[in-house]
């Protein structure tokens, strides 16, 4: 099942992917420019620091110089952990592509 669509990626019944984008830094002209949907290549992901961490950050930059920063919040510790895991292989790739992977189920894995 495609990243875009996988049961992953809601939270209490709200869809997470893709995130909204905050802009964080770049050219000052590009501050009033809004990113949506599956736009920018992936730059960095991050693993919340609260026990337990259900929430996994995801930083874009965008062909303009500027970066923004998403976040997916996960009903369950052991899913953040997983998506973390995955996102991290995806470095450097289009949020597009991205989107389009397809994820396995995975429930054996949850526990």
């Amino acid at each position: 099942m495609e990243l875009r669509n996988h049961p992953f990626m809601f939270c209490d019944g709200v869809r997470m992917w893709p995130p909204t984008w905050l802009f964080t830094s770049g050219p000052a002209d590009s501050i009033s420019r809004f990113v949506r949907g599956e736009g920018g290549v992936l730059a960095a992901v991050l693993l919340s620091g609260v026990i337990p961490p259900i929430t996994v950050y995801l930083v874009i930059d965008t062909p303009d110089g500027s970066s923004y920063l998403g976040k997916l919040i996960f009903e369950q510790s052991s899913i953040a952990k997983v998506m973390y895991d995955f996102f991290l292989t995806q470095i450097n790739r289009r949020v597009r592509e991205i989107g389009s992977i397809d994820i396995p189920l995975m429930n054996e894995k949850l526990g």
